[in-house]
């Protein structure tokens, strides 16, 4: 069995992917990745042969943008006609049997299913998300393009969600099998340290106003007795903050090493870091960067099941400071967040994911 994996460079939908695919692999599966040219790094070095879209739109997540420009250029890019035929060609030359898509690759999902080349929708975020999307302007602009962003729910297409289907607030219940959490590394309970340790991860795209956002987030944290660890990634420019002597920044760490100690995670509700944060049973405050996507509803979600306090992008230092402060001090945010973690350890999503995609391409074929 061949199978050909179209990829966006969009941050936290990566890791769960790659994960799958390796679990696929570990079953005979033959995977070859194709997608923007700032997935190709990660891609390799799990392992994969991986080919770059040859024309298209520019796409550079990690350029911070304010929201409004920064959901155009999205858009423009998850619809460009262009990658639905690059899709195929390389499904053609690689003998492909079926094709894996990103969610986010609207245009090449219409053009795959046109094709009549078995396909499987990889959703790395709540399903609400894409059921929001497709209802909004990326939805609208769809469509006037003739494209149907809902067409998979229609065809013989499986949707894998690697998610949680008791945190997903989606509407309906649409065709879609949810995973639950794809584990990155193999999590473990937290074993909290004396000095309360912190993790601080605000995505690796960029978003206009994250700056301000660590900023805030800095001066919140300085007065208190506790160590805070950040991970700025290549989209914040950390030069000239006020950085306390309780914090260390990084361009990166891998969250495992600092989730294994920590006590909180204060993130911007990217799906991945915070189930990442939930594997290891951390309770999260969450301050969407970008509320016109996922972040929003992860931090409600989060907030609803008592594992977290959601916070708007501009909570100042006095707000996030209470937060912190409450939710290290009251026991049923750790309690909630130890139940969700021993709950998301009980088994990895990446092996239910190629359980699900096993038996939708070929119940003989692809064997455990």
């Amino acid at each position: 069995m061949k199978i050909l994996w179209a990829i966006v460079d969009g941050g936290g939908n990566i890791p769960p992917q790659i994960a799958v695919a390796r679990a696929l692999q570990a079953r005979g599966v033959d995977i070859h990745f194709i997608g923007h040219v700032g997935a190709r790094e990660r891609v390799e070095a799990a392992g994969f042969s991986f080919e770059t879209f040859s024309s298209g739109r520019e796409f550079e997540p990690t350029t911070p943008r304010s929201l409004a420009p920064l959901m155009v250029t999205f858009t423009r890019e998850m619809t460009d006609r262009s990658l639905g035929p690059q899709v195929l060609d390389a499904a053609r030359r690689h003998g492909a049997d079926a094709i894996v898509v990103d969610t986010l690759l609207v245009g090449v999902t219409t053009d795959v299913i046109t094709s009549g080349i078995p396909m499987v929708v990889f959703v790395h975020c709540f399903y609400r998300a894409v059921q929001d999307m497709t209802a909004g302007p990326m939805g609208w602009y769809a469509r006037l393009r003739k494209m149907d962003p809902r067409a998979p729910e229609r065809a013989d297409a499986l949707q894998i969600v690697a998610a949680r289907a008791d945190l997903d607030p989606m509407r309906g219940t649409p065709p879609v099998v949810h995973t639950g959490v794809v584990w990155q590394g193999t999590p473990s309970a937290s074993v909290a340290a004396e000095t309360p340790r912190i993790l601080v991860s605000l995505s690796t795209c960029g978003f206009g106003g994250q700056r301000g956002m660590l900023q805030n987030i800095l001066d919140a944290l300085a007065p208190l007795p506790v160590d805070v660890t950040v991970t700025a990634g290549a989209s914040v420019d950390t030069a000239g903050l006020r950085v306390p002597v309780n914090a260390t920044l990084h361009a990166w760490l891998d969250h495992d090493d600092v989730l294994a100690t920590a006590s909180l995670v204060v993130g911007h509700g990217g799906h991945s870091t915070t189930m990442r944060a939930l594997s290891f049973g951390v309770p999260l405050v969450i301050m969407p960067a970008n509320p016109l996507i996922d972040q929003k509803g992860v931090g409600q979600a989060i907030e609803a099941a008592g594992a977290g306090i959601a916070l708007p992008k501009k909570a100042g230092a006095e707000r996030i400071r209470a937060a912190v402060k409450r939710v290290l001090a009251e026991p049923g945010y750790h309690r909630a967040a130890a139940a969700l973690g021993a709950d998301i350890r009980e088994r990895d999503g990446a092996q239910v994911a190629a359980d699900a995609i096993s038996a939708h391409l070929s119940p003989t074929s692809i064997r455990p």
